[in-house]
């Protein structure tokens, strides 16, 4: 967390993620917070706070139980305590979950302007779980974020996606422990790193055929056990972090990303600052990241995309990647918090 004795911009943070959930909205907010230019900190108000349930559909969120009152409380009591103390406080919403949607109408009852955050494309995610068109859960999001100060969405083309908000790109980084590193085994390894869920289209990867190549499986979620039956020569190690994660990265010849419904996707930095390309589909995300023949390949034909990810220099894919940090992501974020 910033410095506490020289913040003097106190934000608070409304997420409806939070550990010890691993995802990309959690990943992002934990590491802008440990990187946050002196003056500023951050108060966190989390699932951990409230009793929780799980919804039917996606157990391993768990959904918040708060009332408009008692969020209302919290938040016009966090404003008061900390300009008590000289703090200039700030309000920023990460998610639009029962959280988020507490806090923006409380926010606006009490008067307080706010910021925030797209991150993830939920009423494509929800037609994938579920079946709803996506037009019968975007007019939500349409208002949830109307209001805002500013949007930060997480990449170019998502931002160019929803014009109708006042949106911006809020930029992404990768731990130091991804590095680069020459691969020294000659089988052909094809990884795929991330939550193990319907929506990210995981079976496009298990079905991609690269004569005698192994493929492994990253993460953990509710589809890991039927995409285990269906794909028997796969293998699913779970969930892996830090240098163990990146040791995954560094030892595949090619990471795939083949989700359609993601707004970035912090796994294919990762990849790239361990020196190892990434194939995807041509869709909001990898077409923000991948460049073809430099550090991955994007096409309408995932098998092609990995073939023609196989020969791509791995140094030129790190070196692709470096001017990119958390450092420079949470100097943007507080930018934004403060425009």
């Amino acid at each position: 967390m910033g410095n506490t004795k020289l913040a003097r911009t106190k934000i608070i943070l409304i997420t409806d993620a939070w550990e010890p959930q691993v995802s990309g909205v959690v990943t992002t907010y934990k590491n802008i917070i440990s990187n946050l230019p002196e003056g500023y900190s951050v108060d966190v108000i989390h699932p951990g706070l409230f009793t929780c349930v799980s919804i039917p559909f996606y157990k391993s969120i768990p959904w918040a139980i708060c009332s408009y009152t008692k969020m209302r409380n919290m938040l016009k009591m966090r404003k008061y305590d900390w300009n008590m103390k000289g703090y200039n406080v700030k309000f920023h919403i990460a998610t639009e979950g029962s959280l988020g949607f507490r806090a923006r109408r409380a926010l606006t009852s009490l008067k307080y302007q706010y910021t925030s955050a797209y991150h993830t494309k939920f009423p494509e995610f929800i037609q994938q779980i579920v079946g709803l068109p996506t037009w019968t859960t975007k007019w939500y999001f349409d208002w949830f974020h109307k209001n805002s100060q500013v949007v930060m969405c997480s990449s170019t083309s998502n931002a160019e996606e929803n014009k109708q908000w006042n949106s911006v790109v809020l930029g992404k980084g990768y731990d130091s422990c991804f590095k680069y590193k020459d691969k020294k085994s000659s089988e052909i390894v094809l990884l795929y790193v991330g939550r193990v869920s319907k929506e990210k289209n995981i079976d496009d990867f298990c079905r991609v055929e690269i004569g005698g190549a192994i493929k492994i499986v990253v993460g953990d979620g509710p589809y890991r056990s039927k995409l285990e039956k269906m794909y028997p020569s796969v293998r699913f190690v779970g969930y892996k972090f830090g240098k163990e994660l990146a040791y995954f990265y560094q030892s595949a010849d090619v990471c795939v990303f083949p989700s359609k419904v993601d707004t970035f996707g912090i796994t294919i930095l990762e990849s790239m600052a361990c020196g190892t390309p990434v194939a995807g589909y041509p869709v909001t995300g990898p077409i923000d990241q991948i460049i073809n023949g430099v550090n991955g390949y994007v096409s309408d034909d995932l098998e092609d995309a990995v073939i023609n990810s196989l020969n791509i220099d791995r140094e030129r894919t790190f070196e692709s990647v470096q001017n990119i940090s958390w450092q420079s992501s949470a100097r943007q974020f507080v930018s934004y918090i403060d425009s």
